[in-house]
């Protein structure tokens, strides 16, 4: 069952009026008349502190410019740092001596406002297409940034469990330290994809051993999640910030655990690097959806280049 109270108090925080330091760097009497820009024009580049098309796996609110790239690598160590003691991980040097998961992304902006992506991963061979539209920007006139993310996935190249999901992402930022993120997140067929996963549907042989098929419980659980993703951006150094994620079900297929991930981002120029500590190596909302394992902690790192 949905939790109102809980969507209740982030919409109250979310539509809550900026500080009084928040208001002071927006006042239009203070900022001179060429540092004003009609509603028309190409928003700034890289709002401060919203760096980022995405926290960890999130979506953010930031735009690509009109006619411009981005480009995003997820690694994910497929060692669980839980697993063994200090001895066992040292030798491992700390899980980078095992296999990964990679996630490879591009995305296009259309124009100022509308972006269109596609998003390969190594999990379950997942291929994403995707498509956003940044309908409202955080100003005068709103107090957050709204967009609507559309997105259609598959497991095998696009072959087995198509998944298509559509979010609302809502961010807020005050001054330049703290942006905060909701995304409220649709996604259908996640029982299905998770029956593939594990290798139970999606092949015609017989892997042997009897008992029902997914055919005899599959009309006993439902086959659509809704989650909440929730999230935070903060800077700690002028190039450096901490995000955080957490991914909560709401309703429907709930397997696992809830997905979370912490980040550590450093900034340059045209890029940004981010050293990343989650229990998933989810980084499409079907994959989101389907939750991350209990009491696991994976390392990883993310790259993005916007050109």
């Amino acid at each position: 069952m949905i939790r109102l109270p809980c969507l209740t108090v982030l919409l109250t925080v979310l539509a809550a009026p900026p500080s009084a330091a928040a208001q002071q760097t927006t006042d239009p009497k203070a900022a001179s008349p060429s540092s004003q820009t009609p509603a028309t024009q190409q928003p700034s580049a890289t709002p401060d502190p919203q760096i980022e098309l995405n926290l960890i796996s999130l979506p953010t609110t930031q735009s690509v410019r009109r006619h411009h790239g981005y480009f995003r690598l997820n690694h994910r160590f497929v060692r669980d740092l839980r697993l063994g003691d200090f001895s066992d991980l040292a030798a491992d040097l700390f899980a980078l001596d095992n296999g990964t998961v990679l996630g490879l992304e591009y995305r296009f902006g259309i124009t100022s406002s509308i972006q269109a992506g596609i998003h390969r991963s190594t999990l379950t061979k997942a291929l994403q297409l995707f498509s956003r539209w940044d309908a409202i920007r955080q100003g005068e006139t709103f107090p957050i940034s709204a967009s609507a993310l559309v997105s259609t996935e598959g497991l095998d190249n696009m072959q087995q469990a198509r998944q298509p999901g559509l979010a609302i992402v809502l961010s807020r930022t005050w001054g330049r330290g703290l942006g905060i993120y909701a995304s409220p997140t649709y996604v259908n067929g996640t029982y299905h994809a998770a029956l593939f996963a594990a290798g139970v549907a999606g092949h015609e042989h017989d892997h042997g051993g009897g008992g029902a098929g997914p055919s005899a419980v599959e009309g006993d659980i439902d086959n659509r999640t809704f989650f909440l993703g929730l999230g935070a951006r903060a800077r700690l150094r002028p190039s450096v910030f901490v995000a955080a994620e957490y991914s909560p079900r709401l309703a429907g297929y709930a397997p696992g655990d809830a997905m979370w991930g912490a980040a550590l981002e450093k900034m340059t120029q045209g890029h940004t690097l981010a050293l990343t500590l989650t229990n998933s190596f989810a980084t499409t909302p079907g994959q989101i959806a389907r939750g991350g394992t209990p009491e696991a902690l994976y390392i990883g790192f993310n790259i993005t280049r916007k050109f």
